[in-house]
């Protein structure tokens, strides 16, 4: 079946882009693999007190999370408490998931770590802890709305798992008018 105009704009994707969209995905892939296999980042195991999250991957999320639930959070000295259980509550999320699911986010994480691989697929110069919320901000959006699908679907699981894990916390319960079950003893 050949593709005409036609059937490109019904269905979005040409499949010249589809191909562009599968070279890069697997370019920064491989990039990102290669270079956590050879600075032995790919090998690291769970910070000591974690089911899932190691250093890197803490590092990453304490930027993004302020971001992603950016009026969901309280304000002043209460805000790094609420990061700090919110990263707790994703390390005991993803912690209790599937190898296949935790394999993934770690090879999100270890993209997103390493130096010239969030260059590229971020677009972040500075590292993590300096990055400014506007450029955080654009990173998210950049993703969101890419054509790489591969970026799309990182940005669809960076915000899951943070806002699944906040919604988790009785905190953040009052907010959204949900009321916990009265339990009876």
């Amino acid at each position: 079946m050949t593709s005409t105009p036609a059937t490109e704009i019904i269905s979005g994707v040409s499949r010249r882009n589809f191909l562009r969209t599968g070279a890069i995905g697997g370019f920064l892939l491989a990039t990102g693999s290669a270079t956590a296999m050879l600075t032995g980042c790919a090998k690291s195991h769970p910070a000591s007190d974690r089911l899932f999250l190691r250093e890197q991957d803490v590092v990453v999320l304490t930027a993004l999370i302020p971001v992603v639930l950016v009026d969901a959070l309280p304000t002043g000295e209460a805000r790094a408490a609420a990061v700090t259980r919110t990263l707790a509550a994703i390390d005991g999320f993803v912690g209790n998931t599937s190898p296949a699911v935790m394999d993934q986010l770690y090879q999100l994480f270890d993209l997103l770590s390493l130096p010239p691989a969030r260059v590229a697929a971020a677009g972040l110069w500075s590292d993590w802890p300096n990055a400014s919320e506007k450029d955080l901000l654009a990173f998210l959006t950049r993703w969101q709305h890419s054509s790489v699908g591969l970026f799309r679907a990182g940005y669809a699981g960076l915000v899951k798992i943070i806002t699944a894990s906040w919604y988790l916390l009785p905190e953040s319960w009052p907010a959204i008018g949900y009321v916990a079950p009265v339990r009876v003893v």
